[in-house]
């Protein structure tokens, strides 16, 4: 090896040496970056992941079921924990698709519709939610419910409820206790409340496709007809809705249900079209 380049390789180690420091110096927080970078987003890819899991997982965990009968129907249903409900006619009943052991049991209903709640082992709350924001508390019995507009009516068949009532004049809530045979009657629109001893099983008789009726008013098997069948009614005379009756009709089909109820209070009650005519046999 001659002097020069014995002489250049000494300089090219001394500027390699000189610069050594400096590459170090520059490469090391790119690394250091770099591995954080990539720590960040491994984790953001995970909760990514977490995220996009619960999302999947709530939606079709807790996807709500809905049941719709039409004018005249009637349906039972088995709810997640085994309990029964019978729907009346022009109802709807809504529940998660799942439910938790550790959770309430929940249900919403407009309409009509009767409960065989299934007691469980751990004592789980049953609710029944109503569209006037009351609702009905339970552990396990039998009870009709009827939520239609501004009036609501519980009657209890076996066990204990509680009825929370929603009272529109302030954000409170009134509780009754009830007791077999009693009905719990709540308009919400004149926060009126009515309690009374009654026959339940003529509350709840629809779903066995019949009607049984106790010293009952015209006005409320009107009132039932309309809201359940959907017919429009026409009555020219106001004080035959004071007339009462005792008996049974069959409720499974309407023209039959029509004109058992004219034999039973001696009236004439045609159907025509989405309409229910009442007027008396011999008008004077």
């Amino acid at each position: 090896m001659n002097n020069n380049t014995k002489e250049d390789l000494e300089r090219i180690d001394r500027t390699w040496n000189k610069l050594e420091p400096l590459l170090e110096e520059q490469s090391s927080p790119k690394l250091f970056q770099f591995i954080r970078n990539s720590k960040l987003y491994a984790i953001a890819a995970m909760l990514l992941l977490i995220t996009t899991s619960s999302l999947v997982f709530q939606s079709i965990y807790f996807k709500e079921v809905v049941y719709i009968t039409k004018f005249g129907e009637t349906k039972k249903l088995v709810l997640p924990d085994q309990s029964v409900v019978y729907l009346n006619g022009n109802s709807k009943l809504s529940f998660n698709k799942h439910w938790l052991s550790f959770q309430d049991r929940e249900v919403k209903v407009e309409g009509e519709a009767f409960f065989s709640v299934k007691h469980t082992e751990n004592n789980q709350k049953f609710f029944v939610r109503m569209t006037n924001h009351s609702s009905v508390e339970v552990l396990g019995t039998e009870f009709n419910i009827q939520n239609r507009d501004y009036d609501t009516k519980v009657t209890l068949n076996s066990g204990k409820i509680k009825f929370h009532i929603a009272d529109n004049q302030d954000e409170n809530k009134k509780t009754i206790l009830m007791k077999p045979g009693e009905l719990v009657e709540y308009e919400s629109s004149s926060n009126s409340l009515t309690k009374k001893i009654v026959e339940p099983e003529n509350h709840s008789s629809w779903r066995n496709s019949k009607l049984l009726f106790e010293k009952t008013e015209l006005k409320e098997i009107i009132n039932l007809i309309k809201n359940t069948y959907g017919l429009n009614i026409k009555v020219n005379d106001p004080e035959l809705f004071k007339m009462k009756v005792s008996g049974s009709a069959p409720s499974h089909n309407i023209d039959i249900l029509v004109k058992g109820l004219s034999e039973i209070f001696e009236l004439n009650l045609i159907v025509k079209g989405d309409s229910l005519f009442v007027s008396p046999i011999n008008p004077n």
